[in-house]
């Protein structure tokens, strides 16, 4: 769950609800041992602030991070969804993989480079505040942000996926070994798994002899690169499958549609009733498709309206569905299903007729099928 504060060059910036968690804690960190073991004899409110300021330039810090992918990706021509500000950090949602690896090492190196400039500034800033003797906690807001941008820069550079490191390592092993695609990103996502282990080796290692909360982060910080990988791992796999795959081949053409201009009590009665479906698509009399009902939409409608209204006044108008041609790559239908958070893609001929339907079910068939084959070929 994330909620959109506004745009930057056109891309959408969104913070994720699991932000508020983190800033707070690292407000508290700061404010109760970062800073008093630093800047000592100083009052609860000037701790505080320091820590507020601290967390606040920690995600600028990031955001800026994280723009910095978004404005090199964009200059390559790739398409950037958005930014999502998280609990670990931020990501850059990039509309496609940089199959060039010059291309996604520039990516990939722009967040780190970005991060180590930050630092620099801060640094800079902080031993100019205290060669002048400033107050202390302008001081030591400076000290956090130029220690904590080399810290997100370093930590970045870890050659695991999600990580920048991860699709370095990528790039490399494209340029450098000659190797394809595919089998780069299986060796880049294995060492990150390694490394995810040892993170969290370290981080209970770190529980038991020196600090909890550090321990801790370090074990979170160890499943999200492992979760990361092996997520990246799974969707490089399904969309690899379904890049070639054509909708046509996959598309479900013994589909049911509703009457345009039946009404709400007839389609409850004639469609939802006796196929026991939660949505229908909508055809007019020459079988275009102008949009979608659902079983929650005619049940929201008083009884009493049902018999007058027509599912036209309250269905999903075509304009806001998922459409493609037959033509259409299965990866293509994916990514439409994942933006727009739909199980359903509806294949219309030139004229606007419907041809067929894809739902998410039909495209992980496809996928089961695919790799079930590719055992058995092994196998064999």
């Amino acid at each position: 769950m994330s909620v959109q504060i506004g745009r930057i060059k056109g891309i959408p910036i969104r913070l994720h609800f699991t932000l508020i968690i983190v800033f707070l804690l690292v407000a508290w960190s700061l404010a109760t041992s970062f800073m008093p073991a630093f800047f000592p004899k100083l009052s609860a409110l000037e701790y505080w602030t320091m820590g507020v300021a601290g967390a606040i330039l920690l995600f600028i810090s990031v955001l800026l991070h994280e723009l910095s992918h978004s404005i090199v990706a964009s200059r390559f021509g790739i398409r950037v969804r958005q930014i999502i500000l998280f609990i670990f950090g931020g990501v850059s949602d990039i509309e496609e993989e940089p199959h060039n690896p010059g291309k996604e090492f520039q990516i990939a190196f722009a967040g780190p480079a970005t991060s180590f400039i930050l630092s620099a500034i801060f640094a800079g800033l902080w031993a100019a505040s205290a060669a002048a003797q400033i107050v202390p906690v302008f001081e030591g807001i400076m000290l956090y942000s130029a220690i904590i941008n080399v810290m997100l820069g370093a930590f970045n550079l870890l050659p695991a996926f999600p990580l920048d490191g991860g699709r370095i390592l990528r790039a490399a092993l494209v340029k450098r070994t000659k190797r394809d695609f595919d089998q780069a990103t299986e060796t880049a996502v294995r060492v990150g798994v390694v490394i995810s282990y040892i993170l969290i080796g370290v981080g209970f290692l770190t529980i038991f002899t020196s600090n909890f909360v550090s321990g801790i982060w370090l074990i979170l910080l160890g499943w999200f690169v492992q979760s990361g990988a092996q997520s990246y791992k799974y969707q490089y796999e399904l969309t690899a499958i379904l890049s070639k795959v054509r909708v046509r081949d996959i598309m479900n053409t013994a589909f049911i549609a509703i009457p345009s201009e039946m009404t709400l009590e007839e389609s409850l009665r004639q469609y939802f009733i006796v196929y026991m479906k939660s949505a229908f698509p909508i055809t007019d009399v020459g079988g275009r498709l102008v949009g979608m009902i659902t079983l929650k939409q005619v049940l929201d409608v008083d009884v009493s309206k049902r018999r007058e209204m027509t599912i036209r006044e309250v269905m999903t108008p075509v304009e806001e569905l998922n459409i493609v041609n037959q033509d259409a790559r299965g990866d293509e239908a994916a990514q439409k299903m994942t933006r727009s958070r739909s199980g359903k893609i509806f294949v219309c001929d030139l004229e606007g007729r419907l041809i067929g339907m894809v739902t998410k079910t039909d495209l992980l068939n496809v996928v089961s099928e695919r790799q079930e084959f590719s055992k058995t070929s092994a196998a064999g």
